[in-house]
């Protein structure tokens, strides 16, 4: 298994409450809905997701400033112009 060069941070930038899925999401690179209805679906049917979610959140640092740059209103390309 290849080593991972990124470190798992808390997303800060794309938070709803500590930025643990979001973090999660960009170690894991995949889409930040996903993780955060995985942890939905495993708190509805069995409720670990819920101790994983605040040890995560108490473990892992928040991203260091300038590390992830969240997408300006500049970024953003509206549908139909190219």
């Amino acid at each position: 298994m290849p080593r991972r060069d990124t470190p798992l941070y808390r997303d800060t930038g794309d938070q709803k409450i500590a930025g643990v899925c979001s973090g999660l999401a960009r170690y894991f690179d995949v889409d930040t809905t996903l993780v955060r209805v995985v942890f939905v679906a495993l708190l509805i049917f069995g409720g670990w997701s819920l101790v994983a979610y605040l040890l995560l959140w108490w473990l892992v640092d928040p991203a260091p400033t300038g590390t992830w740059s969240a997408p300006s209103a500049d970024d953003v390309v509206p549908p139909g112009a190219a």
